[in-house]
């Protein structure tokens, strides 16, 4: 209300739109290439693992801090709204469960239109930061799958030896990142609608 008052563009970052890959995702969906959309699979990995302090000391509310992308971008790509949500979490070991600390969780999202959307979120990817999307429908199925740290493998007697995933969100968003800073510049000195609106927001949250 503050920025509609002053004539001032309220531009709410969700990088995920900027992406490529979930770009494509998009419009492969919206295109009509899967059919209807009946459910999605999404898994949130963290990655590096937070201290173990900060984990003792409260951090972050795991389905807040970790889930308000994901939720943006397949409301986008199913060009709907949420209508129930249900949640669970878990502890992985028994300090973090005597402190009632949650760092992995799982929520699933049904939709107006019917689709079921499954969120899963963990603290602990030790293998890299670990970003997938799978959207399934009568027709086919699109996904969104991780990025290496880089494109060598190693095959030996003892098997194939690929890279890790990219070390975290700093690295598998670097380019939407940038993308998004220059539609920023676009909206500043051309006057370029932001595409992603208040209302949009607001709906993460109340997801919550």
């Amino acid at each position: 209300q503050t920025c509609n008052n002053q004539n001032v563009n309220l531009c709410c970052g969700y990088q995920r739109r900027f992406d490529s890959s979930y770009q494509a995702l998009f419009h492969q969906v919206n295109s009509g290439a899967i059919g209807t959309p009946l459910a999605a699979s999404i898994f949130f990995g963290d990655h590096p693992v937070p201290s173990r302090q900060f984990l003792l000391q409260g951090g972050a509310n795991i389905i807040s801090d970790c889930s308000a992308h994901d939720v943006d971008f397949i409301r986008w790509v199913l060009q709907d709204e949420v209508v129930s949500v249900y949640a669970v979490g878990t502890s992985s070991d028994d300090e973090l469960r005597e402190k009632n600390v949650i760092d992995n969780a799982t929520m699933l999202l049904k939709f107006s239109r019917g689709t079921n959307v499954t969120l899963t979120l963990s603290r602990g990817a030790n293998y890299g930061y670990d970003q997938r999307c799978e959207v399934f429908g009568t027709e086919g199925m699109a996904a969104v799958n991780n990025i290496a740290e880089h494109s060598s493998e190693l095959a030996n007697e003892s098997g194939l030896h690929r890279p890790k995933w990219q070390h975290s969100f700093p690295q598998r968003f670097e380019v939407a990142f940038a993308q998004e800073m220059d539609a920023f510049a676009d909206t500043l000195l051309c006057g370029t609608p932001w595409p992603i609106k208040e209302t949009d927001c607001v709906e993460v949250q109340r997801v919550w």
